[in-house]
């Protein structure tokens, strides 16, 4: 593999990484759009992030199940859907152009870098760790008003429906960018109205599953010296590298600040990469 090639990955990953440590979520929306800014094919991009994920994501997710993070009847009706939402978008990737998915990979990383901002800009992205009492099931402090017609019967929607319909969407968006997390968690966040580290926690578990199957598809549809295993190597790398450093720094940077600059970085990157394919 070309050296300047591992540099740059690696330098995806470390700023990915090291943002997602402030913020929460992003490492896989930002280091996509890194390395699509850099050249790179969106098939190689999308797969090289979800090989990293699935290392990263069995971790994730077996931390937050010991420490009760992931609520077990959400787990099936969101994950099923993710992965099969994967599999379609990993399908698609693989079987469009590559021209054409140069434009189509930065509108879904622009959709992401969209609902970062709209979570951390929001008065509350956030729910206080505990009630009084004590309880850990708390109901979100972003309850919505009472709603009329269409939009009160489509807020009624049983659980089982949004979370399916969440997992399918995030499932296709991550199938064609590499990203899952900004887009779950958030939707997870507003329609459930639990502690959000349940949705944290579940959307982390189902994750892996998701990476693992669109990591399978993509494998076995290109070619295996285009998506070599030092590629994945280099981001995790990268990752390693700076993650100390964002545990460290997120106890004294503003956290909505952080997830607000993120947001901007998507978005502004990713506009340039729409506006760079439609002139060129």
């Amino acid at each position: 593999m070309d050296l300047w090639l591992w540099v740059i990955v690696a330098m995806a990953g470390a700023t990915g990484q090291f943002l997602d440590t402030l913020a929460g979520m992003g490492f896989g929306a930002l280091s996509s759009t890194l390395m699509m800014a850099a050249g790179i094919s969106p098939v190689v991009v999308v797969g090289t992030v979800n090989l990293a994920k699935v290392g990263s994501g069995l971790a994730s997710g077996l931390s937050h199940w010991r420490f009760g993070n992931v609520r077990w009847s959400w787990v099936v009706p969101l994950g099923v859907p993710a992965v099969a939402g994967g599999v379609l978008g990993a399908l698609a990737l693989t079987s469009i152009p590559t021209q054409v998915m140069r434009g189509l990979v930065p509108i879904s990383l622009l959709v992401m870098g969209l609902f970062i901002l709209r979570r951390f800009l929001s008065k509350s992205p956030f729910l206080p760790p505990l009630v009084a009492g004590g309880s850990q099931e708390v109901v979100s402090v972003i309850t919505p008003a009472p709603r009329r017609g269409f939009s009160r019967n489509l807020w009624a929607m049983p659980s089982a429906v949004w979370l399916g319909s969440i997992g399918f969407v995030g499932g296709v968006l991550n199938g064609l960018s590499g990203a899952f997390g900004p887009f779950a968690t958030s939707a997870v966040v507003l329609t459930q109205r639990r502690h959000p580290r349940f949705a944290i926690g579940t959307v982390n578990f189902v994750e892996f599953f998701v990476a693992g199957a669109i990591s399978i598809v993509i494998l076995s549809r290109v070619a295996w010296g285009t998506l070599s295993w030092q590629l994945p190597v280099a981001l995790i790398a990268g990752s390693i590298i700076t993650a100390p450093l964002g545990a460290k720094l997120s106890r004294r940077l503003p956290e909505r600040a952080v997830g607000i600059a993120v947001g901007l970085a998507l978005v502004a990157l990713n506009l340039l990469s729409i506006i760079r394919s439609v002139l060129w």
